[in-house]
């Protein structure tokens, strides 16, 4: 049995928030949202959500991102379809995975071991960044992650315990 904790949620939430054209910060009373501003007279860098437990490096695909786990699985500048297994197995514990993703198209992330998956949306000309989380009573020491890409989609990930 899964559950998404509520980093996973709030980051999600805040994922969710952003594609809408509003601006999301996390803290403990959960996500909050205010409205889109008029845009400043110099650019500046587009808000990324915050995450409680770990910081996903949001700027590159040709790097596995970091988290503040053990990294039991990772892969960078990944296309299309890919097995990865997890270093180890998997254990009973908390789950994190961290994905980046640029190109128009998805990627959707399968953890059959345990049941769970996610789909993140991917644009062209940025770098897209999720992290959830989940608890996990599983034991399995063959235990993967799949990801699999649309075409045009490049992808980095880091899986951790």
């Amino acid at each position: 049995m899964t559950k998404i904790t509520r980093a996973a949620t709030a980051a999600a939430i805040c994922a969710a928030v952003l594609l809408t054209g509003t601006a999301c910060t996390g803290g403990d009373d959960g996500p909050k949202t205010s409205a889109k501003k008029s845009p400043p007279a110099t650019p500046t860098a587009p808000a990324k959500p915050a995450v409680d437990v770990a910081e996903p490096n949001g700027d590159s695909v040709t790097e596995a991102p970091k988290i503040d786990r053990k990294t039991i699985a990772s892969f960078a500048n990944g296309q299309f379809g890919r097995n990865v297994p997890f270093k180890g197995g998997l254990h009973k514990g908390v789950l994190g995975i961290a994905l980046n993703c640029t190109g128009k198209g998805t990627v959707k992330v399968d953890v059959p071991a345990v049941g769970v998956s996610f789909t993140e949306k991917c644009e062209n000309g940025k770098v897209a960044t999720i992290y959830n989380e989940m608890e996990t009573s599983t034991v399995d020491p063959d235990a993967y992650i799949h990801l699999t890409g649309t075409s045009g989609v490049r992808w980095s990930f880091s899986a951790g315990q």
